[in-house]
């Protein structure tokens, strides 16, 4: 960074889990600056982008006076609104950064008609308060600006002159940089022949357990291959919240002999030792805007295999995609009998793909961006200090 003292930046993040936890730390920590880390839990995410600001300012009001050289706040921040409620802020330059974006979020199948549009709109004002919206891929990018516009070519009258045009103009593709894992596994090494290979591959699930990461489609496909007689095995895991799609319940009946693992695992390491006797890492999300999960598999060596549009061409060659149900099903079956039967290898060192999301290689552009940011504060925002 640029600036001639050590920046300090205000960074906020309204839910503190998962890969926004993860970014917290990565960002925090690898990048030289005085932090000022404001973030709520990662639960009650619609609370969270309505009533974030006003909670903010406050119970947070003294740190938000700063001093700041530039401000990083998630999408899930009403922005605008706590620029508002906080004027100082409107003396510091801001980074909005989109982890996903709610346009473009998919609604559970029973809400189907329901979409509140008000959190698409929140993140849309939000957009217009930024000096910067980065999105953690193309595909988060291109979604949001599309949806964008068709909502608000529905809109009756008044609609700003070029919204969309401006918060394109300001957006750029900021990738999550990601604490790779130097662990054991990564190599690629396959099981002999024997007892444990003639039982089958590995299949991985380690996704969040809520519907938007398509758990049917992937239970529905392993219980067919399982009534066909084809062998794998499966490994469960992720993030669990209070409710959970009925169908892991019914996979967990199912499916039990063949269960390698099933729940979450809070302990790193233990989770790493499991991505690293993963033969196949499958994702059937409805929406990805990253896909840390097959990331970090595909990194410890197993074959991804992913849907064939979101942000996975961004990743993963094209035989590494399907599209569809049933050519999911069908690639699943052919790796997993072609793998018991020793005629195919399926883990490989695939770490060529995901290197250029090591934190080491993203982080200086996040350096670069936040700097710039810095250099533009106005003298009023460097100065202000607690009253």
């Amino acid at each position: 960074m640029s600036v001639e003292h050590r920046p300090r930046i205000l960074y906020v993040e309204p839910y503190e889990a998962g890969s926004h936890a993860a970014f917290t730390r990565t960002l925090t920590a690898g990048l030289a600056a005085d932090w000022t880390v404001l973030t709520l839990p990662g639960r009650h995410w619609k609370w969270r982008m309505r009533g974030t600001a006003a909670w903010l300012a406050r119970e947070r009001s003294r740190e938000l006076r700063g001093p700041f050289d530039a401000m990083l706040a998630s999408a899930y921040l009403p922005l605008a609104e706590l620029v508002g409620l906080a004027p100082s802020l409107a003396a510091v330059p801001r980074l909005l950064y989109f982890h996903e974006n709610q346009l473009a979020f998919p609604v559970r199948a029973e809400f189907a008609g329901e979409r509140d549009l008000h959190f698409g709109f929140t993140q849309l004002v939000s957009a217009l308060a930024a000096d910067v919206c980065a999105f953690n891929s193309a595909w988060n990018r291109d979604s949001f600006l599309g949806a964008a516009r068709e909502l608000l070519d529905r809109m009756p009258d008044a609609v700003p002159e070029g919204w969309v045009e401006a918060v394109a103009e300001r957006s750029v593709v900021l990738p999550l940089p990601v604490e790779l894992p130097d662990h054991a596994g990564a190599e690629g090494a396959e099981v002999p022949p024997g007892p444990e290979r003639a039982a089958g591959p590995v299949v991985l699930w380690n996704h969040r357990w809520e519907h938007d990461k398509g758990p049917e489609r992937f239970f529905e496909a392993l219980f067919r291959l399982a009534d066909r007689g084809v062998p794998f095995r499966a490994a469960v895991c992720g993030e669990r919240f209070r409710e959970a799609p009925a169908v892991f319940e019914e996979a967990r009946a199912r499916l039990g002999p063949r269960l390698l693992h099933w729940g979450w695992i809070p302990e790193r390491r233990a989770y790493l030792d499991l991505l690293a006797r993963a033969q196949i890492v499958v994702s059937t999300a409805r929406h990805e805007f990253f896909g840390l999960s097959v990331l970090e598999a595909t990194h410890l060596g197993a074959r991804p295999l992913v849907p064939d549009g979101l942000c996975y061409p961004e990743i993963y060659p094209p035989e590494f995609r399907y599209a569809g149900e049933a050519a999911l099903e069908g690639e699943l079956e052919r790796l997993c009998r072609a793998w018991t039967a020793g005629t195919l290898d399926l883990r490989a060192d695939r770490r060529a793909w995901t290197a250029p999301f090591a934190a080491e290689r993203v982080l200086p552009r996040y350096a670069e961006r936040l700097g710039a940011l810095a250099d533009r504060a106005v003298p009023l925002a460097r100065s202000r200090g607690p009253r």
